[in-house]
């Protein structure tokens, strides 16, 4: 089978030789003038997205509760006679007039919503759909028509064709942009259009911080707290794997301990570490950058959402991620959020055209945390907002390829839980001990009391202990 899969190999390099021999007799006869290279960096699919300001809100006013028992005996009404197999639960009523479901059509056969043979009175039973309150286009005040359900939120929009919103919108569109709009409306976002998030907020505020899990007690294990440092230095400053770790501490240090150990050690650093990370009263600036980057978990794409602040160098957001949706990046923003006594007004994040950044910006807004997005799309400078703060779009790239150097001798994760350990470890490295050059090759967060200690694996235990004292929130 080798023998096989050799010449198979072979026979498809021959083969690419002849066509790149081909390529270069073709070039001789085009001229590089001709050639015509359709290269945009940017995604239509981006554009559509735009987060609409808030609709208006007004309460419903629920139709006079009738008596369904005195309708049917006025107006002789007779029980609906089912020919279907449609089945109405027992426990559906009419809202008006409390008819049972022997008086109720189901007007789509889904279940979904009914009609009242009594009152004539037209409902829903979805929760969703169930309205406490009217929404209204703050253009033209037509209701407001759900569209879609999210996992995370119900998109509403307005179909009026005569509002001036979608009048304005369209007579801006170009005439090669009409043809297309013409073709496939869904290209163009014309309609004004809000989103009804449905996210615990309490949830989020808790998750933030209780993500990672600590396997071992630090208190408890058999080694010096300086070889504890040393795991630390070898694993996280050098990007060393566990398995080179526990060699090089045998090899140099006469430290006999297995890399299961090592592993066990440092994962158990990050739920203490953490407590740092997120609770120093860091001094940012009002400039965040955001990207998110992916790493491999057993063989599967998993992502993480940095925010980082692009003057001071801080990593403010390192969370990872199995989904990268909208959920994902409104938690990671709030990381970023509650690092602030007080939320600048200028605060802006610089982010790539992702649609999930305008999620969370909506979401917080919602929330008592507005910021303002700006969005850098393509490779080029397209537009003035891609001009203005592409310096720091790049910023944020540059730390991702930082990121991958230090992870790629560790060829992927085996869970989820160790990816994070392992991001707490690394944006901590990254925050009070890694010199940056563009600070003159100081670390982003200087600490007193890391100045008189020489060498890393102490410095790592200072920060340990010095963690100690930030750990009281998690315990509120």
């Amino acid at each position: 089978m080798s023998k096989i899969i050799s010449v198979f190999i072979g026979f498809l390099n021959r083969i690419n030789k002849i066509i790149w021999k081909f390529i270069i007799f073709l070039s001789k006869f085009i001229k590089v003038d001709d050639v015509v290279i359709n290269n945009k960096p940017t995604n239509e699919r981006y554009k559509q997205f735009k987060v609409d300001e808030s609709p208006l809100i007004e309460p419903f006013i629920k139709i006079e509760h009738k008596d369904y028992k005195k309708l049917i005996k006025e107006n002789n009404i007779q029980p609906i006679k089912r020919r279907g197999k449609s089945k109405i639960p027992d426990n559906v009523k009419c809202p008006c007039c409390d008819a049972p479901k022997d008086y109720l059509y189901d007007n789509t056969g889904k279940q979904t919503q009914f009609e009242c043979k009594v009152c004539r009175h037209i409902f829903s039973n979805n929760p969703h759909k169930q309205k406490d309150v009217l929404l209204k286009c703050p253009h033209c005040e037509h209701q407001l028509t759900l569209r879609k359900q999210r996992a995370d939120y119900d998109v509403y929009v307005c179909k009026n064709n005569k509002c001036r919103y979608y009048l304005n919108n369209l007579a801006t569109l170009t005439l090669s942009n009409k043809k297309k709009f013409e073709e496939n409306p869904t290209l163009f976002k014309l309609h004004y259009i809000y989103r009804k998030f449905h996210i615990s907020l309490p949830a989020i505020t808790k998750d933030y911080r209780d993500f990672i899990k600590q396997p071992v007690d630090l208190s408890k294990i058999h080694s010096s707290d300086y070889v504890l440092g040393l795991c630390l230095t070898y694993h996280v400053n050098y990007g060393l794997s566990y398995r080179q770790t526990a060699s090089i501490l045998k090899d140099i240090h006469e430290v006999y301990i297995s890399y299961k150990t090592v592993e066990n050690y440092c994962k158990s650093v990050s739920p203490t570490i953490q407590a740092l990370l997120e609770f120093y009263p860091y001094e940012l600036s009002d400039t965040i950058a955001a990207d998110e980057t992916y790493i491999k978990i057993l063989g599967k794409t998993a992502y993480i959402f940095f925010y980082f602040d692009a003057i001071k160098k801080i990593v403010t957001s390192y969370r990872v991620f199995d989904k990268r949706d909208s959920l994902s990046s409104i938690k990671a923003a709030y990381s970023t959020l509650s690092k602030y006594d007080k939320l600048p007004d200028s605060l802006k994040v610089i982010s790539d055209g992702n649609p999930i950044y305008n999620v969370a910006v909506q979401y917080w807004c919602q929330n008592g945390l507005p910021f303002k997005l700006h969005q850098v799309i393509g490779l080029t400078n397209l537009d003035e907002t891609s001009k203005e703060y592409r310096s720091q779009k790049q910023i944020i790239e540059r730390f991702n390829r930082t990121l991958k150097y230090y992870y790629k001798p560790k060829g992927g994760f085996s869970s989820l839980d160790n990816a994070n350990n392992y991001m707490v470890l690394f944006a901590t490295y990254n925050n009070f001990l890694r010199p940056n050059k563009a600070l003159n090759y100081k670390t982003p967060v200087e600490l007193e009391k890391l100045e008189n200690i020489s060498n890393m694996p102490n410095k790592w235990i200072e920060l340990i202990r010095l963690a100690c004292k930030f750990a009281a929130p998690y315990s509120e």
